[in-house]
């Protein structure tokens, strides 16, 4: 029995090596789509060039989707539920881990009006996604706020994990 914790112990341990959360110095980078600090580098993705495929992958829609250095990397749609291509990957929204310290959840996204960009620092690059917090974010007290989906993309071995944040700016 120890034996079997000790082995799902390491399993979740090796699970999340492959998954470093993002520091906060990108996460906020990400959020403004500019670097907030000279440790910071934000390169903007091209989107000159968007594609769109019904029936995309495993039932999803790719809305929108761009080529960089590869890989599709894009927004997917399949009835209510929402993802984000990169590479392979279709990563659900819905299924995004919050971010330490930011406790607003991203409201829905339009890949259109977004900011997508690498961003990174000397510990690693993410994908980033910026833009707009919805319909509040226009006026009121959220016109100020941003959310954004992060991915690292360097070093990841595994499935890459999407992360999200919401902010003021």
């Amino acid at each position: 029995m120890e034996r079997l914790c000790l082995l799902l112990l390491s399993g979740l341990l090796a699970a999340n090596l492959h998954a470093k959360t993002p520091s906060k110095m990108i996460t906020l980078s990400c959020l403004a789509a500019k670097a907030m600090s000279p440790s910071v580098k934000l390169q903007p993705i091209a989107t000159d060039k968007i594609y769109s495929e019904e029936d995309y992958k495993d039932g999803f829609n790719a809305t929108y989707y761009v080529i960089s250095h590869g890989k599709q990397i894009g927004y997917a749609e399949r009835g209510e539920e929402n993802a984000i291509i990169y590479g392979d990957y279709l990563l659900p929204i819905a299924r995004a881990r919050m971010l330490p310290g930011f406790n607003v959840r991203p409201t829905e996204l339009n890949p259109f009006s977004a900011d997508w960009a690498k961003v990174g620092d000397k510990n690693g690059s993410y994908l980033c996604v910026s833009f707009p917090f919805g319909d509040l974010g226009q006026s009121g007290g959220f016109q100020n706020y941003r959310s954004a989906y992060l991915i690292a993309v360097n070093g990841n071995t595994g499935r890459p994990i999407l992360f999200a944040a919401t902010a003021s700016q």
